[in-house]
């Protein structure tokens, strides 16, 4: 019996590229995810250091092409005109790490749909403990998976932990797994 996607558990999978990442991901499939109930939502999420170019192609716009005032609860999402996402899929593809991302997400879906398990692909640009969050007050997610690195006491108090955050402010359950126990 096939259960509809509306139906089926939302678990997000946060993956930032490394080594570490890819075994949570392999870890979670096996230990978390259940093949003919769930829809997996991989999320990754680049920062971007450029004022002009792929940010400017995430800014909201009214109905006269001006720059739209943002809320809090916004995420970088692009337009939806022909020209712009044209423009932004060709200023993905030369980010140095966006091309990547994108080629890593879309064969770890292939690797899910191979098991039967639907998926989706996300890539944030931005700061993680900002847009994480986010992510999953704007959409419906009953579960985030994520690693910590385990940056330690100091660090952790300069720097900020994106699971930390993330533990904090998403409104699903968020599931830590430490490195060391994969």
């Amino acid at each position: 019996m096939s259960v509809s996607i509306t139906d089926k558990r939302r678990v997000a999978i946060a993956y930032d590229g490394s080594e570490d990442a890819h075994k949570l991901f392999d870890w979670s499939i096996k230990n978390i995810i259940r093949p003919g109930s769930d829809h997996i939502i991989l999320l990754s999420a680049i920062q971007r250091n450029d004022k002009a170019g792929v940010s400017s192609l995430f800014t909201r716009r009214d109905s006269a092409g001006e720059a739209a005032a943002t809320k809090d609860s916004d995420l970088p999402m692009l337009s939806t005109t022909t020209s712009r996402v044209e423009e932004a899929i060709k200023e993905t593809e030369h980010h140095p790490q966006g091309q990547t991302a994108r080629k890593r997400l879309e064969d770890m879906s292939a690797h899910l749909h191979q098991q039967n398990i639907s998926s989706e692909v996300h890539i944030l640009w931005g700061d993680a403990k900002a847009l994480i969050p986010r992510y999953t007050h704007a959409h419906k997610v009953d579960l985030l998976i994520m690693g910590s690195r385990g940056l330690g006491a100091v660090k952790s108090v300069f720097l900020g932990s994106v699971s930390d955050t993330c533990l904090k402010e998403c409104p699903c359950p968020v599931l830590i797994v430490r490195n060391a126990t994969i």
